[in-house]
């Protein structure tokens, strides 16, 4: 089972390259949903349509984490637009992944959230296309039917070389690089897992090692491993070869019991 922890919480500012005009900034926030367990979380920043799902949640804590995410996610952005955070408003491109509303276009601001146990992250990024994903390491998951469905032949062959006790957090971290990629790009399920190939396992570096139908795609995207509390990984991937990446952690306000 996954947790959240006091290291998590305290996650500070990290640039990996100097702020130029060519690097854009990517902030990546770390959103604590712990509190969600034992707190009613108020859903009043949220939208109409936001609230109708959170309470279609079957059991509450889901539907607190839900409202816990979003509720950061526009607090968070609301901070980079300088707007109230009720005033944000969404609309979805071709693949569904959501962005900004056309008014706030001009902003140059792209971002991705991605949920996972009690852990949530959210990318923000300045002139660039970004995409995370976190994943809770599940022991009980079926990592080798998955792989076999979804991986790429390299992907799988290196799976299968690895010790038994190796594949789980192997086979998490080239999920979450794939499932980052994807949701950059935004073609949501047109893309086919096995259409392309990230660098694999958590010894090496995150990288995209090919894509079938565009080879050009590995010279547009970056990839990162991002640095999460244990029993999860997380990856980053953002538009173009250099960023100024940073990240902070953000926690829910104390809430009634």
């Amino acid at each position: 089972m996954c947790t959240s922890s006091a290291a998590f919480k305290q996650v500070h500012p990290a640039p990996i390259h100097p702020q130029t005009a060519s690097n854009p900034e990517v902030d990546v926030w770390l959103i604590s949903c712990e509190r969600s367990k034992k707190v009613h979380f108020s859903a009043e920043l949220l939208s109409p349509e936001e609230r109708e799902r959170a309470d279609r949640f079957h059991r509450e804590p889901d539907g607190n984490q839900f409202r816990v995410t979003h509720t950061a996610m526009r607090m968070i952005l609301a901070q980079y637009l300088k707007v109230d955070p009720q005033e944000l408003s969404f609309s979805a491109e071709m693949g569904g992944k959501p962005e900004l509303a056309s008014e706030f276009r001009s902003t140059g601001i792209h971002f991705n959230l991605s949920h996972s146990s009690e852990l949530a992250l959210l990318a923000v990024a300045r002139g660039a296309r970004v995409g995370v994903d976190v994943e809770c390491l599940t022991p009980e998951f079926p990592i080798e039917e998955v792989a076999e469905r979804f991986f790429s032949p390299a992907e799988i062959s290196a799976l299968k070389a690895l010790p038994g006790d190796e594949r789980l957090e192997a086979f998490f971290s080239c999920w979450t690089r794939k499932e980052a990629y994807i949701k950059a790009v935004g073609g949501g399920f047109s893309i086919p897992l096995d259409g392309f190939e990230v660098a694999f396992g958590s010894e090496r570096a995150a990288a995209l090692v090919a894509v079938r139908d565009d080879p050009a795609e590995v010279s547009r995207w970056r990839m990162y491993d991002l640095e999460t509390p244990k029993g999860y990984k997380a990856a980053l991937v953002v538009e173009g070869r250099t960023h100024r990446l940073s990240q902070f952690s953000w926690s829910a306000p104390a809430q009634r019991e």
